[in-house]
């Protein structure tokens, strides 16, 4: 695309240059590229010094770094805007030629986000039409996902995304949306069919430093974007109060595991050990449903994706037929079983809110078992949840495990210390911080009548121990251990 394409402005007008890509990080900059210099002070020079050695044409900035750029005048064009972040997703959608016309779900809370979003693409799946998925498990069309990184990368990478899915005929697409991603405008100008919001609990509290700038994060995604619909569930403070600032002016759909109140709710839940059977109510009807999925989290979590791609009576009914076939995620209470040995279930539960439904729900399911639950908490991440995770660990377990679960630069035994502070009976309790040795001493044969809980890494392909990044995953060190 030529750059005189890209912006209409007299100062641009006479350069007849073709861009061939677009980039906010500096080493990624490739021949032909556009650089967007962000607000960045400290080394604006070195990152435009880089992007013009591997071949940028074009810098993009603000007067917060035009002191710095005059030095690079001659060898590189420069363009001066107000908002570097606004600007750069306006170009992104211009470059990769996208006119709103995909069908972009967007789905935002503490716990839920990857699971709706890989239901909905299930869902799609099922009625064999084609769907794209951008979130922790991975990007691509469903199933085949693939390029972990971000949750909510940057709107670049969203915008080609689009096109990729486009040119493959996939104009459905669901993305995970991040408090992170929101703040950081990782979503601006992005266009959204549904936006979707499942909870708000404990979490990020070292990002963001209060429960309300996480909410109005959160918020953000339903009152400065716009959306056909928005799909909230009720169920807990934060999405009752989302639903009563926006229900005036927007056509909402509201989910709930049990209040009446809800367009679309359940009723007559039942935990079985093969799964979870309850009854969907809504103005189609009332229906009793089966799903091998574990959890009452699962069952709000189907509400919400049925709420959000069902836009007919036909579409709910076909909906509903299909929950039987859903499948669990990788790492999302994937369950574990082999004669002689505990029933096993690995989950991403990382939270304190998280970390209760679990339990909670593998009480229900498991009312006779004993429970042993391993875990442990990230290092130099939110200190405050530890010892709430600790408290709600010992209220279900009757063995706790604590292991490590990505230290980084944190002593393991200090953040062992924090989450104990919130066990009163430390006699339940014991310290294993090798994670594949925590794993193997539990899934034995000693354990054959108990339940294993493995919580906090879930899909995660690594441990970071200081500046290492080591290979580990919670289900293989299970696999070996049933082996074993």
């Amino acid at each position: 695309m030529k750059l005189r394409e890209l912006i209409k402005d007299k100062k641009i007008l006479l350069e007849n240059i073709d861009i061939k890509g677009l980039s906010e990080d500096s080493r990624s900059v490739k021949k032909g590229y556009i650089f967007f210099l962000k607000g960045c002070k400290n080394n604006s020079s070195n990152y435009i010094k880089e992007a013009i050695n591997k071949g940028a044409k074009l810098i993009v900035y603000s007067k917060n770094n035009q002191d710095v750029t005059y030095k690079f005048k001659k060898k590189c064009f420069f363009y001066l805007v107000e908002d570097v972040e606004s600007y750069m997703s306006l170009m992104a959608r211009k470059f990769y030629k996208n006119n709103n016309s995909a069908k972009i779900y967007g789905i935002t809370g503490t716990n839920g986000k990857t699971s709706i979003s890989n239901y909905i693409a299930q869902l799609y799946n099922l009625k064999k039409e084609k769907c794209g998925v951008i979130g922790t498990l991975g990007n691509g069309i469903y199933p085949k996902l693939s390029n972990k990184g971000l949750t909510t990368p940057n709107t670049i990478y969203i915008n080609k995304k689009i096109q990729e899915f486009k040119k493959k005929g996939v104009n459905t697409l669901s993305i995970e949306v991040s408090s992170h991603g929101i703040t950081q405008r990782r979503i601006e100008n992005i266009v959204f069919n549904t936006t979707i919001f499942s909870n708000l609990s404990h979490d990020h509290m070292d990002y963001h430093k209060s429960m309300r700038k996480y909410f109005e994060a959160k918020l953000k995604l339903f009152n400065a974007y716009k959306s056909k619909k928005q799909v909230i569930c009720i169920d807990d403070y934060y999405g009752k109060k989302i639903n009563n600032i926006i229900k005036k002016n927007r056509n909402v759909v509201t989910v709930s595991k049990n209040n009446k109140n809800a367009n679309i709710y359940a009723a007559n839940i039942k935990y079985q050990e093969n799964g979870t059977s309850f009854n969907i109510n809504s103005k189609w009807g009332s229906y009793d449903v089966h799903t091998k999925l574990y959890g009452n989290f699962s069952i709000t979590n189907i509400l919400i994706s049925i709420a959000a791609i069902s836009e007919t009576k036909k579409d709910f009914i076909f909906n509903i037929g299909m929950i039987s076939k859903m499948k669990p995620l990788d790492g999302r209470m994937t369950k574990y079983f082999k004669k002689n040995y505990p029933i096993t279930f690995v989950d991403f539960a990382h939270t304190p809110d998280a970390i209760n439904k679990v339990l909670y729900s593998i009480k229900k399911h498991y009312p006779e078992k004993n429970i042993i639950t391993i875990f442990g908490c990230g290092g130099n991440r939110d200190k405050e949840k530890r010892s709430i995770m600790g408290k709600i660990a010992e209220k279900f377990s009757n063995e706790i495990i604590i292991t490590n679960d990505n230290p980084r630069d944190e002593k393991p035994k200090l953040i062992y210390s924090d989450i104990v502070k919130g066990i009163k009976n430390k006699k339940k309790c014991k310290m294993i911080l090798n994670r594949t040795k925590a794993i193997s001493r539990s899934v034995c044969k000693k354990n054959i009548n108990k339940i294993v809980l493995i919580l906090g890494k879930g899909h995660e392909e690594f441990q970071i121990i200081g500046k290492n990044k080591e290979k580990f995953n919670d289900g293989r060190e299970v696999l070996k251990a049933l082996k074993k």
